[in-house]
């Protein structure tokens, strides 16, 4: 309980360099959503939709179905969506679909493989998939956490099920990504002392300030040269290659 309420405090401070995930927070992460999902129209499935927020980042002409999984959108979210379903079996023909939205859903999958299949499956061909995954960030929503993927296995997976990556986007530079990392490792410590080494409390000013200076050297080394060889997450545009060109049957 006092772990939850030090999370909740900490929420206040979201755009404040105080706060463990401020790098996250300034990355540009919705601005960017909102340019790749204003392209999308017709009917658009947000699996693992949560609190439905996308919804309101897409054009008016969309039909937007949230999809959640129980334990999920129930259990831990508290939320309800449109559909209850899971990724790897979605209750939509063949080619039903224009877009499907995949964001921090993914990592969370039994079979990431049979998932990529099945929205495959459910896109019509041209249609548009929206990917939005961690490459390096803590485990998070256990234990439901299963895998990450580099650039080079989503290029392959989606590949393999006929999904082309139209761009791929690596979110924070390799020196925001470690910032980040200690920043929410901190934050981490901060909690164990809250809930179970209560006599350490006096040390989480420290902590605090430790946070804003690993936040602000991040942000102020982001100008380094740098390679993609660690970012914090990746952002994925793909299409649905055509069913007569990829060679299956109609």
């Amino acid at each position: 309980m006092r772990a939850a309420y030090l999370r909740r405090w900490l929420n206040r401070f979201r755009r404040w360099p105080l706060h463990p995930q401020w790098l996250l927070t300034t990355s540009g992460e919705d601005e960017d959503l909102r340019a790749a999902l204003e392209p999308l129209r017709g009917t658009v499935a947000d699996v693992g939709c949560s609190d439905r927020r996308l919804a309101a980042m897409l054009h008016e002409d969309c039909r937007y179905v949230g999809i959640d999984y129980p334990t999920t959108a129930v259990g831990m979210y508290g939320t309800r969506p449109d559909v209850f379903s899971d990724a790897r079996s979605l209750p939509f023909a063949d080619g039903a679909l224009d877009a499907i939205i995949l964001k921090d859903v993914l990592e969370h999958v039994k079979g990431p493989d049979l998932a990529l299949r099945e929205i495959s499956r459910a896109l019509c061909d041209g249609g548009g998939l929206i990917l939005w995954i961690p490459f390096m960030y803590p485990i998070h929503d256990s234990p439901h956490d299963f895998q990450r993927f580099t650039e080079h296995g989503l290029a392959a997976y989606l590949g393999e099920t006929h999904l082309q990556i139209i761009d791929i986007k690596a979110v924070l530079s390799p020196v925001e990504t470690a910032s980040l990392m200690m920043a929410l490792a901190l934050a981490d410590a901060s909690e164990q002392m809250v809930s179970r080494r209560r006599w350490l409390i006096p040390v989480l000013p420290v902590l605090g300030l430790l946070i804003l200076i690993t936040n602000l050297f991040g942000k102020g080394m982001a100008w380094l040269p740098s390679t993609r060889f660690m970012p914090a997450f990746y952002r994925v545009a793909a299409r649905r290659i055509p069913r007569a060109q990829a060679g299956e049957s109609q």
